[in-house]
């Protein structure tokens, strides 16, 4: 629903988007922020299939998300909320909010895209699109999160490409790198324990046939961590996770469903 400056829209929790404690996974709040942003600009005409008209297309490069106290479990509704917030130039920053129905929230963050020319792959000035249509909601100024450099190598693996991890653009879906990532880890990695923030930083594309390498770091602030995923050598996405201190208590919360 499109009101004002901003759009909203009611997704329920499916089965392939909880974690095995029954919660919201971090890979369904970017693809709901990530769907919700594109409903939204498919309302202002300026979606991938208007976009692709002039030669052009989105590319999303940044992710942040910080969560909440409260989760969100499989079968319930959440209502996200984006906004347009900020053009630097190349950059284009969109929020968002994720809240139950009754207000309760759940997570929020940002994400930055940036506008590529389709034939030559190379950043193009966002205002060539007609800032006003983008209906901005200025605030607070965005800048780019540091992300840690790894201190200590915990786990690594290889993944081979699949057109199953390709998007419509051909090349891997963003999303596919936070998988690949979230496969990474050790066995007892988030147990007991809450994602609090989430980086993605986008470097380069990736195609079928591709080799991906992700290493897991610990970094040198308590409870953080960094994926690298490299493609010969040569990061292609990082990860920064920040997670909440360990405890011997059961993380499902009484909130969760019982169908």
């Amino acid at each position: 629903m499109i009101e004002q400056d901003y759009y909203t829209h009611c997704y329920s929790i499916t089965a392939a988007d909880m974690d095995t404690h029954y919660r919201m996974t971090a890979n369904a709040v970017l693809l709901y922020y990530q769907d919700c942003w594109a409903r939204y600009m498919s309302c202002l005409h300026m979606a991938a299939f208007d976009m692709v008209h002039k030669n052009r297309m989105w590319v999303i490069v940044e992710f942040n998300a910080y969560w909440e106290e409260h989760d969100a479990f499989w079968s319930q509704d959440v209502e996200v909320k984006v906004w347009n917030s900020e053009v630097t130039g190349l950059r284009l920053y969109a929020d968002f909010v994720i809240t139950k129905p009754d207000g309760t929230p759940i997570s929020h963050g940002n994400g930055c895209w940036t506008l590529l020319d389709i034939e030559s792959h190379r950043p193009t000035a966002i205002s060539e699109t007609g800032v006003e249509k983008l209906r901005l909601c200025e605030g607070e100024k965005h800048v780019k999160n540091r992300i840690p450099a790894g201190q200590t190598m915990l786990c690594e693996s290889e993944h081979r490409v699949n057109p199953i991890n390709l998007d419509f653009n051909g090349h891997v879906n963003n999303r596919t790198y936070l998988n690949i990532a979230l496969q990474t880890v050790l066995s007892d990695w988030a147990d007991g324990r809450k994602l609090h923030s989430l980086t993605i930083r986008w470097l380069h594309e990736t195609f079928l046939g591709d080799t991906l390498v992700c290493r897991l770091w610990q970094t040198d602030q308590p409870n953080t961590y960094l994926h690298v995923i490299s493609k010969d050598d040569k990061a292609v996405a990082q990860i920064y996770s920040a997670l909440t201190e360990r405890t011997d208590q059961s993380i499902i919360d009484t909130e969760a469903p019982r169908l």
